[in-house]
């Protein structure tokens, strides 16, 4: 029986784009009359710890599995992640802005807002990190992710210092840092890196740990290239990452939170242990044959998977407020109704521009002979999932 691939992660994309969903519109009492199903909708939000482990693992994976780090492979690979996400965030984002300044006028608020938003920075700031496209606050963690990785495999892949100690020196600097950013921009009266749970949860200075925990899966299963027959990974991680849920739902009524990533001990099941049961899901669905699999492997989670990013920026914002007069999201029929819309729009999003634009900006790079970098797995299914 042929084991499961890499395309099985495309899958695990969609599914953390329609988590994320299910949290901003919950529709655990409004649609189900569940206040259980609401709890539950209501710590969606670890989506984004999925696609932050995800995008950890398939950048280390496709660029940085290899030890040969060249100047115009890294020129490759600014453009590609670039071209990945700009295009259409931008074209997304400058209709919010052109309303705005139409509304009210140019204020230096919102001015100051879409410099953030265009230069990507904007979730530095708590004052700004949810302007233009409120979600896309986590672009800018990921962001910083892709340009941190240069410097950082560069440094891991030295042989001036022990990998080890790289490891470390990193986990224990970065939030260091997010600590000392905090007492300057408060000392200097900035709005940027506002206090210690802003920079826990919306900065890379405190999310890094879902990345690394993703890049040192794709570090790890590059040298154990064991696969077998049960499913223990897969359903195992399954039942964790449910169980880290379940915490969260409980911190929450615990200390009377919004949600219960709020409290410092939800933050850290949120950043530091669900990572690892993602990171053992990961590992079951590239080494183990499942029906987990076998259902993130199919066409339709395939298409969604690739239209994630695009749903991803649509599904909250102006797109969304422009549907929702049209529909009564309260009810069944109606929240259906706009959910598939915007998946439709997504998709069409994705065919006819976000792929379209990134093959073309690909084909302008080649031209220019700067080689797309290649990993030891390159002719894997791995390399028909797209990385964010």
């Amino acid at each position: 029986m042929r084991l499961p691939y890499y395309s099985s992660l495309t899958g695990v994309r969609a599914v953390a784009a329609f988590m994320v969903y299910l949290h901003h519109y919950n529709p655990g009492q409004t649609i189900f009359g569940s206040q259980i199903l609401k709890s539950v909708f209501y710590e969606f939000h670890v989506g984004v710890t999925i696609f932050f482990t995800l995008s950890g693992f398939l950048i280390t994976e496709r660029y940085f599995t290899t030890e040969t780090l060249s100047l115009k492979n890294l020129r490759t690979y600014i453009i590609n992640r670039l071209a990945r996400i700009y295009p259409l965030y931008i074209v997304l984002s400058l209709p919010v802005f052109f309303i705005a300044f139409y509304n009210v006028g140019f204020t230096r608020y919102y001015l100051y807002a879409l410099i953030l938003n265009i230069t990507l920075l904007k979730s530095l700031s708590l004052e700004y990190a949810f302007t233009g496209i409120p979600q896309a606050w986590s672009l800018t963690v990921e962001e910083c992710f892709y340009f941190f990785a240069i410097f950082f495999f560069a440094v891991l892949y030295s042989r001036r210092f022990s990998k080890a100690i790289v490891w470390i020196s990193a986990i224990i600097l970065l939030p260091t840092t997010g600590f000392l950013l905090v007492q300057v921009f408060h000392y200097l009266h900035l709005p940027f890196f506002e206090n210690a749970s802003f920079v826990a949860y919306n900065t890379f200075f405190g999310r890094f740990y879902e990345f690394f925990i993703g890049a040192g899966l794709a570090l790890l299963l590059k040298k154990v290239k064991t696969k077998h027959d049960f499913s223990v990974l897969t359903y195992g991680g399954i039942i964790l990452f449910s169980l880290g849920i379940f915490a969260l739902m409980k911190i929450k009524v615990a200390y009377g939170a919004n949600f219960g990533i709020s409290p410092p001990i939800g933050t850290a099941v949120n950043n530091l242990y669900l990572p690892l049961c993602i990171a053992t899901i990961f590992t079951g669905l590239l080494r183990e044959k499942s029906l987990v699999s076998t259902f993130l492997s199919t066409k339709p989670l395939a298409i969604l998977g690739k239209s994630s990013y695009a749903f991803y920026l649509i599904h909250m914002g102006l797109i969304h407020e422009l549907l929702s007069p049209y529909f009564n999201e309260k009810s069944t029929l109606g929240a259906l109704a706009i959910y598939l819309i915007l998946v439709a729009l997504s998709v069409a999003l994705y065919y006819f521009f976000e792929e379209p634009v990134n093959k073309k900006i690909k084909s302008l790079t080649s031209r220019h002979n700067w080689p797309t970098p290649t990993s030891s797995s390159s002719n894997s299914a791995l390399s028909k999932a797209s990385v964010r």
